[in-house]
């Protein structure tokens, strides 16, 4: 776990390619929603008094052949920045990637509201067959003022011994996962639904996100849809993740039901505990899968699911005794 998570800390994995710098005088740039500008020594300040449209700042920028990342660095300054109705109605400083087919995808360097000083340094993975690059400095429908000063950019590559690590892991994942259900499976009832379970889970693990995303969108939309025709209900959705949080905890209550019906002879602790620590070890190894990310959230989602699968059937068990 720790070599994994290591391995994915930008000192570590890249190194420097080239350095840009945006200035507002660059041609590229690209003004967004008429801002109020105010230029610093350094940098730039961005005003707006109302909260009716986006405005910022977006400059395009040249690919450089290689780059894997691109790391931004900036101090920023945020003044009574106001927070809309979404999570991301906030000021932000984001790269944005658009591949050949047209498709965009934008992670934030920074998004933050109310009245913060900071510096920004943050490491964005570029998607991958990406052809053109923003980078974008926005009061996303809020009032407020936020300023940007010492603002560059770092192209960087990946160090050369990265790909042979990266495989050493996955072994070794798959080596530590197969030893585990090994040990589940030993003196184990049903073993195929448990092998079947196990294998689920883990299909989910490794699935890249750029599948994933289309997974859940067609998911959703049928679910949605099924739940609107049949029961009348709408599926509630947690902001920015939706069907993700469904998956985790119902693939781990799977799991744990699977594993409570397979070896009746161990305890509940045990099962449950080692449930949570697959469920941490899973959202590890997502950040070897390209377009993926693990979270505590989702550790806590596993945990949950985990452990209402097991005590479920352990609870009938008991009755039936």
């Amino acid at each position: 776990m720790t070599a994994t998570l290591l391995l994915n800390l930008p000192e570590v994995r890249y190194s420097t390619l080239a350095s840009v710098t945006p200035t507002l005088a660059d041609e590229g740039l690209r003004r967004l929603g008429e801002p109020v500008l105010t230029l610093l020594p350094v940098g730039f300040v961005l005003s707006a008094a109302d909260s009716e449209k986006t405005r910022g700042l977006a400059w395009a920028l040249p690919l450089a052949d290689g780059a894997q990342a691109v790391r931004v660095q900036a101090s920023v300054a945020l003044d009574a920045v106001g927070e809309g109705e979404k999570s991301w109605h906030r000021a932000m400083l984001s790269v944005r990637m658009v591949d050949a087919q047209g498709k965009a995808s934008e992670r934030a360097a920074f998004i933050g509201a109310g009245t913060q000083a900071g510096a920004v340094d943050s490491v964005i993975l570029l998607v991958p067959e990406t052809t053109e690059l923003q980078l974008m400095a926005r009061l996303l429908r809020v009032p407020g003022t936020f300023s940007v000063s010492e603002l560059r950019l770092s192209w960087v590559v990946e160090r050369a011994w990265v790909s042979p690590a990266l495989l050493a892991l996955w072994v070794l994942w798959l080596v530590a996962f197969g030893a585990l259900l090994a040990h589940w499976l030993h003196a184990a009832r049903y073993r195929a639904g448990l092998v079947l379970a196990f294998a689920l889970v883990l299909a989910a693990v490794v699935m890249p996100g750029e599948w994933r995303d289309v997974l859940q969108q067609q998911v959703t939309a049928f679910v949605h849809q099924w739940l609107a025709d049949w029961l009348g209900w709408s599926m509630p959705v947690s902001e920015g993740r939706g069907l993700s949080d469904y998956v985790h905890f119902l693939m781990f209550a799977l799991l744990g039901a699977a594993l409570a019906v397979a070896r009746r002879d161990l305890a509940a602790w045990r099962l449950i505990g080692g449930l949570i620590l697959l469920g941490a070890a899973t959202e590890i190894v997502q950040f070897l899968v390209p377009g993926r990310e693990g979270g505590w959230l989702d550790v806590g989602l596993d945990a949950g699911g985990a452990m209402l699968g097991v005590l479920m059937v352990r609870l009938r068990f008991m009755r039936m005794a």
